[in-house]
């Protein structure tokens, strides 16, 4: 990029970069104390109550093991929510390489009827390593940490950073749950986009306004900061990753409601959705809930949809001994020319199998019928 295009991009951040008559919440806007130039960097803190959030399971019921797991964990499972910390940062580039500093570091946690939302920021680059150690601090404390994309950006910069001020380790992300694939699953086919920005508008119906700094050009007004120390250039900055975080805790609670419908037999109306989370529930092994959400997404699911569900649909119907609602279904699939030529091998291969059980299970019965006793004739002075 040259030095014309460099400073157009300075130019635009600063022009989106105001001192922000409106708040995103109402709250008084989170930025650094006034004292902040002389520190190598601040906390600050604020707290939400979970109601006022609309969250239903976050903070509110036990985690659940299997909900967790729709919720792209990895690792071993926490048996608190206190246990894991909710994550986002801002950095001075867009790659994970060993240049790219971690700056502003947002957490949230529960804490009893409230979340807890906190933020680190760095103030000066050449005390990154007492930076470092603040946030390494904090984390370490956690048994788990969820993110949004966080295990392929997030967590790889945090721990390049810690290994290179402290030459330590970042534990946290041994049970991660990363939202961003358990979001696509569900809302990607709907909304086409899943990021945090277009969920809060989506799934939240809460659109950010034009206030809003882009994620792209963060690093310049942080950099725009350091050179002037003037705490408004950064404000935006600090409502940006609040919000994140806030919206991540927030996306957590609608997948996991979504999960809970799901096993209670309420699968969601949109097909592809229903069909993801059948998908996951089979391979935990939980039939019923998968048999919800694959009749769901076939009854509701277009051609391509259909096609995907009917084959796991028919053996769970075998598996329900419906052989014969299977059979119709593959054979009204197969008459309308569904599916791909793949698609079309595999369902004949089933129904093949299908129609063999049904002819056992019936020259069985008829077996029975013929080798049973007669019943006696009455007599003809009866």
């Amino acid at each position: 990029m040259d030095l014309r295009d460099r400073l157009a991009r300075v130019a635009a951040a600063r022009a989106l970069i105001t001192e922000a008559e409106a708040q995103w919440d109402g709250a008084p806007p989170l930025a650094p104390r006034s004292d902040a130039p002389e520190r190598p960097f601040t906390v600050s803190e604020k707290r939400f109550e979970l109601a006022s959030l609309g969250l239903e399971i976050v903070g509110i019921a036990p985690p659940d093991p299997i909900v967790l797991t729709h919720l792209g964990l990895r690792g071993e499972p926490p048996r608190r929510w206190e246990d894991v910390v909710f994550l986002d940062t801002e950095t001075t580039g867009l790659s994970s390489g060993t240049g790219t500093y971690v700056f502003l570091l947002g957490t949230a946690r529960v804490d009893e009827s409230e979340l807890v939302l906190r933020q680190h920021l760095l103030h000066d680059l050449a005390a990154e390593r007492e930076f470092v150690a603040a946030i390494h601090a904090e984390l370490d404390a956690f048994r788990a940490c969820a993110s949004y994309n966080g295990k392929a950006f997030d967590l790889p910069i945090l721990r390049t950073r810690v290994v290179l001020a402290l030459r330590g380790e970042l534990a946290v992300d041994e049970s991660h749950l990363d939202l961003l694939h358990p979001a696509r699953r569900l809302w990607r086919d709907r909304f086409g986009s899943t990021t945090l920005r277009q969920l809060e508008e989506s799934i939240l119906d809460e659109p950010r306004g034009s206030d809003d700094i882009p994620g792209s050009l963060i690093p310049d007004a942080y950099f725009h900061y350091l050179r002037t120390g003037d705490a408004s250039i950064v404000a935006p900055v600090l409502r940006h990753n609040a919000r994140d975080v806030v919206s991540l805790v927030r996306i957590a609670d609608r997948v996991a409601r979504s999960v809970i419908d799901a096993r209670a037999g309420r699968a969601p109306d949109h097909a592809p959705a229903a069909l993801a989370l059948a998908r996951v529930f089979d391979r935990q092994g939980e039939d019923e809930a998968a048999f919800c959400c694959y009749e769901s997404a076939y009854a509701g699911g277009d051609a391509v949809v259909r096609s995907r569900a009917a084959l796991p649909l028919a053996r769970a119907l075998e598996r329900r001994d419906d052989v014969d609602r299977a059979i119709a279904m593959l054979e009204t699939l197969l008459g309308i020319g569904a599916g791909t030529p793949s698609w079309r091998e595999q369902a004949e291969a089933r129904l093949r199998r299908l129609l063999r059980k049904r002819w056992r299970a019936r020259g069985n019965m008829s077996l029975t019928c013929r080798t049973s006793p007669a019943s006696p004739v009455p007599s003809a002075t009866a």
